[in-house]
């Protein structure tokens, strides 16, 4: 058999989906001449290529799925790198070429090439190479000499064979199709592309790994495209190959609606592109006009009839006058109903395949909170990265023939919602935190509140720390005017207000020191006996109910109001 046609039986099964979801992944004009339907017999081929020609494509279901993928990108930064070489840790942040060899780092590469592979197809694999040293390299170039990596679409993963490796299992064969430029003669610039293929065998009884490299005929040939029976070896005990793959890609379940979308969009823009040439209609009447030109077509005479705003017709007496009609507005608007529905569809439908992701490690507690499966959806997805980067890290200590494998840490909890959408349910929680009488409740709100604000903000160190606080404190509610009020009706004492205000412990004192030296301030601006000192008054509002007492009329003579300054 010609290894060129060698495919495994989940590629065959899966090869349709995966080319409708490359289209939608690209969402350009292919996707357009793919998925852009004719449904009337009335439409004839220039009707049609003229209305494909101004569809757009109505990218929903690629925008829900590039929120998913921002809200993993955007925690990359907090990922914990320790241990390994020092080469490793110039590469990962993109010296000596980077991960790939382009300059990238790793974050810059699992962000921009495995992250939206993985999402939008289901699948991935990611192949870590090692340049060959030849004669003249000198030890300055082999700076540039280490493993690096690229990225094979799940296309391009032909054919493979697992087998049993102590406790795990690992791949024994791989089938890999690659594309290859090829040059020209002259100028040594790139003419044309070519498939190769990439066969990669694991001796079990020695760990030797073995590859053999073959054109598009099945004929084996060597790096250069020259024929040759000779494999190459490979430096390393396992093939050097990381997949990643979901249950199913995220365009499973909406892929049909991004098509059923683009199609009703389509047909609704021809629609109203046509609905701007209103239909000139008029009563068919025995009489003609005999001020009508005349011209001959196939079956005779006939009259010609001259429409426009400036122009006037005649028609017979108790004829209805000509109009002009515009086609029906109603299938427009329940088109664009269906089209809102549908877009609706689309974001619950791709949260739902999301919640899913990790179905087979979720506990029941997990799956019953719809924003908690969301975020452990978004977890599984980072833990998968994680473990890939692992497995990088672990392939390029062999290349180096190290036993120092860098150690790396992804953030544990990612969020898709924004940052003002957390604030806003933060706010309702604490509107109503006040409002329960039970403590327990108040605290376990707070924590609520805590988490929401900065769970995916700081390590989860330090959200534990804080969560051990609130638990912890002698106090309940931190709310300065709710403080200063229970203060000021003496239900709560200083030092309870100063340290549930935040304050540290001893500020009582000192600010009952720099108390009393404020009134001994006022004292000596002062002269003795004066009001005016507030502090010094037992009760603050003396000085208003003198006043207000002064001015009541039930105790006055002439049962007047007394107010300064009338007789």
């Amino acid at each position: 058999m010609n290894i060129t046609e060698s495919v495994h039986p989940e590629y065959l099964s899966q090869l349709m989906e995966w080319q409708k979801y490359r289209l939608i992944m690209s969402s350009g004009d292919d996707f357009l001449r793919q998925y852009v339907r004719k449904f009337s017999v009335r439409e004839d081929d220039t009707d049609f290529a003229n209305r494909v020609a101004v569809t757009p494509v109505p990218a929903f279901a690629y925008a829900a799925i590039l929120d998913i993928q921002n809200a993993i990108f955007q925690r990359l930064t907090d990922i914990i790198r320790y241990g390994g070489s020092t080469q490793y840790h110039a590469i990962i942040t993109g010296q000596h070429g980077g991960v790939d060899l382009l300059g990238s780092t790793m974050n810059y590469y699992i962000g921009n090439e495995i992250l939206p592979e993985l999402l939008f197809m289901g699948k991935v694999g990611i192949y870590i190479d090692m340049p060959e040293f030849n004669q003249n390299t000198t030890l300055y170039d082999t700076q540039t000499y280490h493993p690096y990596c690229y990225t094979f679409k799940t296309e391009q993963i032909r054919n493979w064979r697992l087998a049993r490796y102590g406790e795990i299992m690992e791949f024994d064969m791989l089938l890999l199709e690659e594309r290859i430029l090829t040059y020209d003669s002259l100028y040594a610039l790139p003419e044309k592309d070519q498939i190769r293929y990439r066969l990669l065998i694991r001796d079990p009884e020695s760990n030797t790994i073995w590859v053999r490299f073959y054109n598009q005929k099945g004929e084996q040939v060597d790096q250069n495209g020259q024929p040759t029976q000779n494999p190459i070896q490979l430096n390393i005990t396992r093939i050097p190959f990381i997949l990643l793959e979901l249950r199913n890609s995220l365009l499973k379940n909406i892929a049909n609606h991004q098509i059923a979308l683009t199609n009703l969009e389509s047909s609704d823009i021809g629609y109203a592109l046509k609905s701007n040439f209103p239909f000139y209609i008029e009563q068919e009447t025995k009489t003609r006009s005999p001020h009508l030109k005349t011209f001959e077509n196939e079956e005779g005479k006939e009259q010609e009839i001259e429409v426009g705003g400036m122009v006037g017709r005649t028609y017979p007496p108790g004829a209805n006058p000509p109009m002009f009609i515009n086609p029906p507005s109603e299938p427009l608007t329940a088109s664009m109903e269906k089209q809102k529905q549908l877009k609706d569809d689309i974001r619950v439908l791709v949260n739902l395949s999301l919640s899913t992701t990790q179905s087979r490690y979720a506990s029941a507690e997990s799956k019953s909170m719809d924003e908690r499966g969301l975020e452990s959806g978004l977890s599984f997805i980072g833990l998968l990265l994680e473990h890939s980067e692992r497995l990088f890290a672990s392939l390029y200590a062999e290349y180096e023939g190290s036993s120092n494998v860098a150690q790396i840490q992804y953030p544990e909890r990612y969020a898709l919602k924004s940052d003002l959408e957390r604030l806003n349910e933060a706010k309702n929680y604490l509107e109503i935190i006040n409002q329960i009488p039970s403590r327990t409740a108040k605290i376990e709100l707070s924590k609520i509140i805590a988490s929401k604000i900065l769970d995916t903000k700081i390590a989860q160190e330090t959200l534990n720390q804080i969560l051990h606080e609130i638990d912890t404190s002698p106090y309940v509610s931190s709310d300065p005017e709710k403080i200063h009020a229970d203060l000021e009706h003496g239900l709560v004492s200083n030092e309870t207000a100063s340290q549930a205000s935040g304050y540290l412990e001893g500020e009582v004192k000192k600010a009952e020191i720099d108390h009393a030296k404020r009134i001994k301030r006022i004292q000596d601006a002062q002269s003795p006996g004066s009001r005016g000192v507030d502090d010094l008054e037992i009760n603050a509002q003396a000085a208003k109910e003198e006043k207000t007492e002064s001015q009541n009329s039930d105790i006055q003579e002439d049962s007047k109001k007394a107010v300064r300054g009338k007789e």
